[in-house]
């Protein structure tokens, strides 16, 4: 069974457009060779969040596809790795635990926890009325000048 695969890559935006065209394609290839790629989205060239070897824009794309093994992830990042032109590059294995998605919490009809919802633990809003006592440490030392 195949398992779906993103990759991110970021090129170096100061290179011509075709170069960035071509190594779009020659990753397209390379994943062709040992997997099926679904689909191949262009974002376009961006800034970056900070300075990546003095550059401060990159082309951005992403490559959706599927592979038999993780042989081509480790391939595909060799070759990124030596390609002076991929600034940075991002493989993610989509549902690496194999959790099918009728068994995920939203579908079993529970509802989905809300993103910015914390779980519940002492911390700031826990009560602090226990501050003066030290249980077994004794009192504190006078600080310097509470003489």
């Amino acid at each position: 069974m195949a398992k779906p695969y993103e990759t991110v890559i970021v090129v170096d935006a100061m290179i011509p457009d075709e170069s960035i065209a071509s190594e779009f394609d020659a990753i397209g290839k390379l994943i062709e060779t040992q997997g099926k790629m679904v689909k191949l989205d262009r974002w376009g060239k961006r800034k970056l969040a900070y300075p990546i070897r003095k550059r401060t824009h990159g082309e951005y794309a992403v490559f959706y596809y599927e592979s038999e093994s993780g042989g081509l992830s480790s391939e595909l990042d060799k070759r990124l790795r030596i390609n002076e032109n991929i600034l940075r590059w991002l493989t993610v294995a989509d549902n690496p635990i194999g959790v099918p998605a009728d068994k995920l919490p939203e579908a079993e009809g529970g509802p989905a926890p809300e993103a910015n919802e914390r779980p519940e633990r002492g911390g700031r809003d826990r009560d602090r009325d226990d501050r003066d006592d030290r249980g077994d440490r004794g009192d504190r030392r006078p600080r310097r000048g509470d003489d």
